[in-house]
């Protein structure tokens, strides 16, 4: 089962209808009070990360079900040139992007870098600024494209956390992060500035 699709901004328009139609898809699956609530968490936690790349970003909406497995889909286009990056970088000294916090933090500097127009300039900023999330990511076979799971992440994660400061550090943040202990997986799928991302979860 595919719902319609709700329109979302991020100053609140349609943030109603998609909880709305997430409960209504809880509904539909025979959820009870405790997973409703989780499954609305999750929708929150989506919609809140794309409010918090621009005021003029409009997002579509929507959730797929079937049986005790549901999927939480956004999917929106982000504009971003290499000037607007560097006023983004530019808010800390050191050339990072402080706001990058938290699972869901990095996942948004993940987009914002990973949507760059290809360049050599920008191929050495995004290197540097994907740092550690690098390891749930590939590029596709072509151009602007890009795609990174949670999944992926965290098995990464896992197998350099022996070798790698930056690794035990990732970890103790998804043993924190509230959506990646209540998500299945997450995955964002990028083609140049059109981004989709996808929280998976199964009620058992």
């Amino acid at each position: 089962m595919k719902t319609e699709i709700i329109n979302i901004s991020p100053n609140g328009t349609g943030m109603d209808k998609a909880l709305e139609l997430t409960e209504k898809t809880a509904a539909f699956c025979g959820l009870d009070h405790k997973s409703a609530l989780r499954l609305r968490l999750l929708s929150e936690e989506l919609i809140e990360l794309m409010r918090s790349f621009t005021d003029l970003l409009l997002g579509d909406f929507w959730l797929e079900a079937n049986d005790n497995k549901v999927e939480i889909h956004l999917k929106t286009d982000i504009p971003m040139d290499l000037k607007t990056r560097k006023e983004l970088l530019s808010v800390s000294s050191s050339g990072k992007n402080a706001a990058a916090k938290g699972l869901m933090g990095k996942i948004r500097e993940m987009i914002t870098t990973a949507s760059l127009p290809e360049d050599p300039e920008t191929k050495a900023m995004a290197d540097q600024a994907l740092g550690i999330m690098a390891l749930g990511g590939q590029i596709g076979s072509y151009a602007g494209t890009y795609s990174w799971a949670m999944s992926t992440y965290v098995a990464s994660v896992d197998k350099a956390y022996n070798i790698q400061t930056e690794a035990r550090e990732a970890k103790d943040e998804l043993e924190k992060s509230i959506v990646a202990n209540l998500a299945n997986d997450i995955t964002v799928h990028i083609i140049n500035s059109s981004v989709e991302i996808t929280i998976y979860k199964s009620f058992d």
